[in-house]
């Protein structure tokens, strides 16, 4: 429970503690990636256009981009501002002092970032959402853990009563300090030992020196069989961080060893981390990529599923859960084979972005009908009685408007409905800020995949944050796609164009619009 003074402290803490869990659906996710990486990023970027990987027109997407943020980031100096918009004005030459400059400017604001938000708090002058996407982002651009966060933001705001969010800022960057990335071990142990043509390797633990070794850092060994295991060196800031990197390296030895030898990788289901008190689960890692779509219509296991749908849902699961190099190769490959023209193969990305921003109201809608009916019960006998979900979210989205809605428990909702009632008030230009916000995580993806398939660049710094933020996003648009499809009976581009006409004739005049922007029929 949140205890600041001050309303609006609460809902940014709110706000960035839902940014960090991975139970949040994908309309209140984390859609972006931080302002810091954002400028390594358009560095990164002029590199590889120098070898030929990216187009001129990619990098003018970035810098399109960045320019928007950089002008509303009020974490900048005013010479900040200023020199960061004389060097993102046109594409620049690789390898100059212009290019370099983006680097050093990216470096001093770094160094103090979470601090500047402290003292943007202590103004008074703050935007929740903006601060909140923007903190909780940059923390895990940095490597740490979701959860790692969660639980020391949780703590802090226990230990001080009333809390302050300047202070919490200025928290989180001593911790940035006080964690940095470090070498941490972590054991992958096997059921079977692997095949190896010279044998296990003389610096693996085998039989006895398996348990010796967990025993060793205290761990439990009731219940571990492993006649084979080997210490893995990773980098990560936080203990879950090491897991979940251990986990992608687990993976490519899997892949790794069924191409090289037509047999599975017997891995033991837990992954062991020096410094932490129990086992990590070997396979708890997940995107959150959902097509409920397939379940709400019985699609399942169904035989006349559509070709090219059913093949983009197929290369879809990739981004779920494989290594993030398949995950890029296999999320865009769906979108690509689904939304993009001919001629155009980038443009998927804008396609995707507008199909998710039309689905955003009815999602959050349908979450707040669902809570005021639990609730307060019998009290809305308009919204007891409304036939679908359709009709709810008309209801809710009137008493939204009306100003009619009661006040929820949970402050997440509350803010949602703050939320709604400014994108009710001027639609178009919400609608628009969140098309953008949405379209640039799909951009990302698309030159991560043109990295990794022509540059053959597997570390990336945008890699695993782009996917961090685009999963669900993907899951979100893909879900239209197959509704479209089976229920409306439109391809995916006429469900585009729909799309595009709802985002372009919606109006302040008749907001009630906002929640079937997809449809014309019940």
């Amino acid at each position: 429970m949140t205890t600041s003074v001050n309303p609006q402290e609460n809902f940014a803490v709110v706000r960035m503690l839902e940014f960090l869990s991975d139970r949040s659906p994908w309309n209140r996710s984390l859609w972006g990636i931080g302002m810091v990486l954002a400028l390594e990023e358009i560095y990164e970027a002029y590199q590889v256009m120098a070898q030929g990987h990216l187009s001129e027109g990619s990098i003018k997407q970035v810098i399109s981009s960045l320019n928007k943020r950089v002008g509303q980031h009020p974490v900048f100096t005013l010479d900040e501002r200023r020199l960061l918009n004389t060097h993102l004005q046109q594409v620049l030459q690789p390898g100059s002092v212009a290019h370099y400059t983006i680097r050093q400017i990216s470096a001093v604001v770094a160094s103090d970032y979470l601090a500047r938000w402290g003292r943007v708090v202590n103004s008074g002058k703050f935007n929740v959402e903006l601060l909140a996407r923007s903190v909780a982002a940059h923390l895990l651009d940095a490597g740490f853990s979701a959860q790692y966060l969660r639980d020391f933001i949780n703590e802090k705001i226990k230990k001080a009563h009333p809390f302050s969010l300047a202070e919490l800022c200025n928290d989180l960057q001593q911790e940035m300090a006080d964690s940095p990335l470090r070498d941490i071990d972590v054991l992958l142990a096997f059921s079977a030992a692997p095949k190896m043509v010279n044998g296990i390797p003389p610096s693996w633990l085998q039989g006895a020196k398996v348990i010796s070794w967990l025993k060793k850092h205290r761990f439990d060994t009731s219940g571990v069989r492993a006649p084979a295991a080997f210490v893995l060196k990773v980098r990560a800031r936080d203990t879950i961080g090491a897991a979940q990197a251990a986990r992608s390296e687990s993976d490519r030895y899997a892949a790794r060893t069924l191409l090289a030898t037509g047999r599975p990788l017997n891995r033991l289901p837990w992954l062991w981390v020096v410094g932490s008190a129990a086992a990590f689960d070997l396979n708890h890692d997940r995107r959150g990529v959902e097509v409920e779509e397939l379940y709400r219509e019985d699609r399942i296991f169904s035989a006349d599923a559509n070709k090219s749908v059913d093949a983009a849902l197929e290369l879809l699961a990739h981004l779920d859960g494989s290594s993030p190099v398949a995950a890029v190769a296999g999320g865009w490959g769906a979108i690509e084979g689904l939304l993009a023209p001919s001629n155009d193969r980038s443009a998927a990305a804008d396609n995707l972005a507008g199909l998710v921003t039309c689905s955003f109201p009815r999602s959050e809608l349908t979450r707040l009908a669902h809570l005021v009916r639990q609730d307060f019960p019998g009290a809305y006998p308009a919204l007891e009685s409304a036939p679908s979900n359709r009709e709810r979210s008309r209801v809710i989205a009137g008493m939204i408007i009306d100003g009619t809605m009661p006040t929820l428990q949970g402050l997440s909702d509350q803010a949602a409905i703050t939320r709604m009632g400014k994108l009710f008030q001027n639609p178009k230009t919400e609608l628009k800020i969140i098309r953008e916000t949405i379209s640039d995580s799909f951009h990302r993806l698309y030159r991560q995949r043109n990295m990794i398939l022509h540059a053959g660049k597997l570390d990336s710094v945008a890699l695993t944050p782009g996917l961090r933020t685009v999963a669900k996003l993907a899951g979100a648009g893909i879900d239209r796609v197959t509704h479209g499809h089976y229920v409306q009976q439109l391809q995916p581009l006429d469900l585009v164009a729909r799309a595009n006409v709802a985002l372009e004739l919606v109006d302040k005049s008749n907001p009630l619009a906002c929640v079937e922007l997809l449809e014309t029929t019940s």
